[in-house]
Order: structure tokens, then C-alpha cells, then sequence
């Protein structure tokens, strides 16, 4: 799918998009830093005397999502202001590292339900916003990073054509 010319014409609004999705990805990992990423629940509650049946973010891999988080900010200001391609891969990597917590470590332990499931028969686990934060968090980050730097090269693309036009016409 093709972006519409005028989307092109104005590369420095695509970019501005992107650096809006990319903030908005800095601020999904730090919620799901302390949203609830995995629920335990036996029957009808989630109230058990001394176990933990709500792990959040920190709970689940402590301030890395707020260190990926801070590093992806700081990388878009490089990114968005200074037009600087190391900073946008970086956005991108940083999104790639969320979304490897998110996927490697949360993903494969949403349904086990721990110290409560060997207690209670009818323990069950089960994901909450906290972890759907992380993916999308990343998701954006890695679309922001990536986006800047084919935005890069289409404007490049559109300054040249521009340059072309302008020595092939008679003056």
C-alpha cells in the first residue's frame, strides 16, 4: 500500500506522526511498567491471603522497560530533531527489545499460575493490560524507528527529483 502523494509531498508531517507513535510507545512501556501484566484468579476472586495475585511490569522484570523507555525517548529526540539514522534504529531497537520482554518473557508464562495453582485446583491465569501495554509500546517504537528512516529516504528521494526539475527546465 502506497502513501497518498500528499503524505509524501510533506515528508516532515509523516514524521511528525512518527514521533507522535513513537512517544506514544515510550508512554505504553512506562504504563505497563505498572499495570498488572498476568492475573490469578481461583473461581471468582483474586483476594488470597498472603499470595500475589496481580504481578505488574515491575513485578515481572523490574525498571527494564523504564530503562528501554527512557533510552527510546531520548532517541527520538535525536531521531525527530537532528534527522540522525543512528537514533532512529536505535527507536527501532528499543522497540525490538520491549517487544523481546514482552514475547520471550511474559508471553510463555501468561497461564501459570505459580504458588496459587499448586494450592488451588482451580487456580487460572490469564493476561491482562499490562501485557497487551508492552506489545503495542514496542510495536510502536519499532514502526516509529523504522518509519523515520524510509521517511528519511523519501524525502532525499523528493529533493533530488525536485533538483532535477529544476536543472531540466529552462531558465
Amino acid at each position: 500500500m502506497a502513501l497518498p502523494r500528499a503524505a509524501i509531498r510533506h515528508p516532515d508531517a509523516v514524521r511528525a506522526g512518527l514521533l507522535v507513535a513513537g512517544l506514544s510507545g515510550v508512554a505504553a512501556l512506562v504504563a505497563a511498567t505498572l499495570a498488572t501484566v498476568i492475573r490469578i484468579t481461583v473461581g471468582t476472586t483474586t483476594r488470597l491471603a498472603s499470595l500475589d495475585t496481580e504481578l505488574s511490569g515491575w513485578d515481572r522484570h523490574g525498571p527494564a522497560l523504564l530503562v528501554i523507555a527512557g533510552f527510546a525517548l531520548v532517541m527520538l529526540i535525536g531521531a525527530f530533531g537532528r534527522a540522525s539514522r543512528p537514533a532512529m534504529v536505535a527507536v527501532a531497537v528499543c522497540g525490538a527489545a520491549a517487544l523481546v520482554v514482552a514475547l520471550g518473557f511474559d508471553l510463555p508464562h501468561l497461564d501459570d499460575t505459580g504458588q496459587v495453582g499448586r494450592l488451588y485446583d482451580d487456580a487460572a491465569a490469564a493476561a491482562r493490560a499490562g501485557f497487551w501495554l508492552e506489545v503495542a509500546g514496542g510495536a510502536l517504537l519499532v514502526v516509529a524507528g523504522l518509519g523515520m528512516l524510509l521517511a528519511r529516504g523519501s524525502a532525499r528521494v523528493d529533493v533530488g527529483e525536485r533538483r532535477e526539475r529544476s536543472a531540466q527546465a529552462p531558465a
